[in-house]
C-alpha cells in the first residue's frame, strides 16, 4: 500500500518507488496523492497490507505523524509496517514519528521492504 499524505500532490517519487515495489515481486496498491491518512488506513485493512508506504515532498508531512497515531489509536500499529520517503523526509524524522523505516530513493525501497516483511516472521 502507498501514497502521497493529504495536502501534497507530488507524486514522482512515490510512482518510482511503486514501480520499483512492483519489479521486485511485491503487490502494490498506490491510492494516488493527497491522500487522507484515514482514507490511508482504510484500504491498508481493506487489502491486508503488510506494508504502508508513505510519501510527501512538500512541508505536509505532520500527515504521516498523524496517520501513525491514528493506527495507535485504533489499535492497528502492529498490523502494519509504516515505511516513509519523499524530499523532505529524513531518517531522524521517520525515528521521531515512530515509522519503522525510512526510504531515502527508489533504489532502496525493494530492499527495505523486504527487510522490513523478514523481521514479521
Amino acid at each position: 500500500m502507498i501514497a502521497t499524505v493529504e495536502g501534497d500532490t507530488h507524486d514522482i517519487g512515490k510512482n518510482l518507488v511503486a514501480t520499483m515495489l512492483e519489479v521486485g515481486g511485491f503487490e502494490v496498491y498506490d491510492l494516488g496523492r493527497d491522500i487522507p491518512a484515514q482514507e490511508i488506513i482504510d484500504k491498508a485493512v481493506e487489502v491486508q497490507a503488510d506494508i504502508i508506504g508513505l510519501s510527501a515532498l512538500m512541508t505536509t508531512i505532520p500527515e504521516m505523524k498523524t496517520l501513525i497515531e491514528l493506527l495507535k489509536e485504533q489499535g492497528l500499529r502492529e498490523q502494519f509496517k509504516v515505511m516513509v520517503g519523499g524530499g523532505a523526509i529524513s531518517a531522524s524524522f521517520a525515528e521521531e514519528i515512530g515509522a519503522d523505516a525510512y526510504v531515502k530513493d527508489s533504489n532502496e525501497a525493494v530492499k527495505i521492504a523486504e527487510s522490513l516483511l523478514s523481521k514479521e516472521g
